[in-house]
């Protein structure tokens, strides 16, 4: 989650009163909806395209429940995330238990009255545990080594120290594994103004923390033991973070005081000395009151609703920086598609600029054909 300076959009400047503050999911939509305004886009609202189809002898068909649409060019920009991944353990839950994935929670006031387990510990599995808890809920969480961002350091939000250290430009040159690129977010929240989530804080105000999710039948869930290393490392990602911050101070000869560590709870080196308990490697659901389970566990792509041999590990487009092997099919706002940057707001008009201009460049091709 970046801060609102970092909310860009192809020529619209969006006029918010806190540049370092954070858009609320509606103020959030309403940007958007503001921005397709500002230039009169025609948008078809509420339409989905069941396929996508390479027609002749150029140009692709678009199927719609209401009529179809024939394209010389195509941009998929369909986000970052595609369908929700379960792990395929979760089938062998029972009935009796509500489970949905993190992408479909709203509150608490939906889920069923109980206690609920989160499984995942990255961006949304943390947020929605603290949402949960904040709600007074029973919650337990399964952890993953995620890692920690801390919301600010040394005068400034997190984001800004990424995008100035060069960390939201890195690209897929720099960063060659699709695993790599695709692992969990670390965590840290937009919420209450903007602040860290420190998982031993709220193991010690009632959070039950679990090791990694490893399996479930009936209702049994079972976990790995390896919770406290999970928790080192969650440590040493935010240590690292900091640390490098530094280093990049110091090179630059910066004016970026060290500030005052907070005072206890919030102090991260006593947070740091929390002792956790014991976590169990099972867990009875029903025993313990969960009526609930969030899979916090990720997206994986599915592209088969475009008949075009494109994809490749993980389903993901084979393209650079949106540009595919098809003429005229295009996809822009994908995880890495070029950079760090790629599906988030503050890169996304970059790689749109590329595709545009490569897409002219095919145009102009083709009309000198046709003379």
């Amino acid at each position: 989650m970046n801060p609102n300076w970092a909310l860009r959009l192809h020529g619209f400047e969006y006029e918010y009163s806190d540049p370092d503050g954070y858009l609320s999911k509606a103020e959030t939509v309403k940007m958007i909806a503001d921005y397709a305004a500002s230039f009169s886009a025609p948008v078809l609202a509420n339409t989905e395209v069941t396929s996508i189809e390479r027609a002749c002898p150029s140009g692709y068909i678009l199927r719609m429940e209401a009529q179809d649409l024939i394209a010389e060019n195509v941009v998929v920009a369909t986000g970052a995330f595609g369908v929700p991944a379960y792990p395929p353990a979760a089938s062998g839950l029972s009935s009796s238990i509500t489970q949905i994935h993190s992408s479909q929670y709203k509150n608490a006031a939906e889920l069923p009255e109980g206690a609920v387990l989160v499984v995942g510990s990255g961006q949304s599995g943390a947020q929605i545990m603290e949402d949960l808890f904040d709600a007074g809920r029973k919650v337990f969480l399964s952890v993953s080594a995620a890692g920690r961002r801390p919301r600010r350091y040394r005068g400034r939000d997190s984001s800004w120290w990424n995008n100035e250290m060069g960390g939201f430009d890195r690209t897929v040159n720099d960063v060659p594994s699709l695993d790599v690129r695709f692992g969990s977010s670390a965590h840290t929240s937009g919420t209450k103004g903007g602040h860290d989530i420190h998982l031993r804080a709220f193991a010690r105000d009632g959070v039950t923390l679990l090791g990694r999710f490893s399996g479930a039948s009936a209702t049994t869930v079972r976990f790995e033991n390896d919770l406290e290393n999970s928790l080192e490392q969650i440590d040493e990602h935010a240590a690292r973070w900091r640390a490098g911050v530094d280093r990049y101070i110091s090179e630059n000869d910066l004016d970026a005081p060290l500030e005052p560590e907070p005072e206890p709870p919030q102090n991260p080196s006593k947070l740091r000395q929390i002792q956790v308990p014991d976590a169990p490697t099972q867990l009875d659901l029903q025993r313990a009151g969960v009526t609930s389970v969030i899979w916090a566990t990720g997206f994986r792509y599915n592209y088969s609703w475009i008949k075009l041999p494109l994809t490749g590990k993980h389903g993901y487009p084979v393209q650079r920086r949106g540009v595919t092997a098809w003429p005229g099919l295009y996809f822009t706002g994908l995880q890495w598609m070029y950079s760090a940057k790629s599906a988030q707001f503050i890169g996304v008009s970059e790689d749109a600029q590329f595709v545009v201009e490569r897409m002219a460049e095919q145009i102009a091709v083709s009309e000198r054909g046709d003379r």
